[in-house]
């Protein structure tokens, strides 16, 4: 008997360290796509700010050009309404930063309890009071870019750029370092309040030039953020590594600094 314990010692020990290490490798090749989306992304708003810069009309040329029925920027904003409506579907939504709102994603961590139904209604309340610190400071960012468009120092194109510009920051925050972390809070991607306000965000600045492309793309990236919003208000449980064991550290499988330190 003690050699069949010992024998499901070993075992369980192996299984645990094979689970440790496939979750570093796991965050390691998250990590380096997340860097190479970086570098690609960075790369071609370089590449639209230097032509911009040097040669304006290349690169309206180039985001018009014919492609069979289309042109390039039609396939752009339809490439776009795809993102935005698959992150409306729960089942696709396979990672937990943006699907934490659905079911799918969701485990109960314990049972209920009056402590933790305090300590949910002091979560919620700070990340409400961050996410509505986060809206001031994104408007009046927004407002910016716009003062900047109607006085002249923005033309069209380059207003275009600034949307590029936030998508790139997009990126750059969760492959580098992000701010609303700070402003919120939050521990990580993946427990982030506001993780689908990203794209309305970064299209908010396309309400200065309304048009059909741009206004079905703030439109929907809009209703991406109310969906949002009514599922965090109706189950904030989902939102909390408390409740949800899904968002622990131990159970993340990312491999990231904080889930070695919760499993050491």
């Amino acid at each position: 008997m003690a050699l069949t314990r010992t024998r499901g010692g070993w075992v369980a020990w192996g299984q645990e360290r094979y689970r440790e290490e496939f979750g570093r490798a796991v965050h390691m090749c998250r990590k380096d796509r997340g860097r190479i989306k970086l570098f690609i992304k960075g790369l071609a708003l370089v590449s639209c700010l230097v032509f911009a810069a040097l040669y304006p009309e290349g690169v309206i040329g180039f985001f018009s050009y014919q492609i069979l029925l289309f042109k390039v920027y039609h396939l752009i904003w339809l490439a776009t309404l795809a993102v935005l409506v698959k992150r409306l579907i729960p089942g696709w939504n396979s990672k937990i930063s943006v699907g934490k709102i659905f079911e799918r994603h969701y485990a109960q961590a314990s049972a209920e309890g009056p402590s933790r139904q305090e300590k949910l209604s002091r979560y919620r309340r700070k990340m409400n009071i961050g996410a509505f610190r986060t809206a001031v400071y994104w408007s009046i960012i927004v407002l910016i870019t716009g003062l900047f468009y109607n006085v002249g120092i923005f033309n069209k194109l380059w207003l275009f750029l600034s949307v590029a510009f936030f998508i790139f920051m997009d990126q750059f925050c969760v492959s580098v370092w992000c701010p609303f972390q700070w402003i919120i809070g939050n521990k990580c991607c993946n427990a982030c309040r506001i993780n689908n306000w990203g794209y309305l965000m970064a299209f908010s600045p396309l309400i200065f030039v309304p048009s059909l492309w741009t206004i079905s793309i703030v439109a929907l990236s809009g209703i991406v953020v109310i969906q949002w919003e009514y599922l965090f208000h109706k189950y904030p449980e989902r939102f909390y590594e408390l409740y949800n064991a899904n968002l622990q550290c131990k159970n993340c499988g990312r491999g990231c600094k904080l889930s070695q330190q919760q499993s050491s």
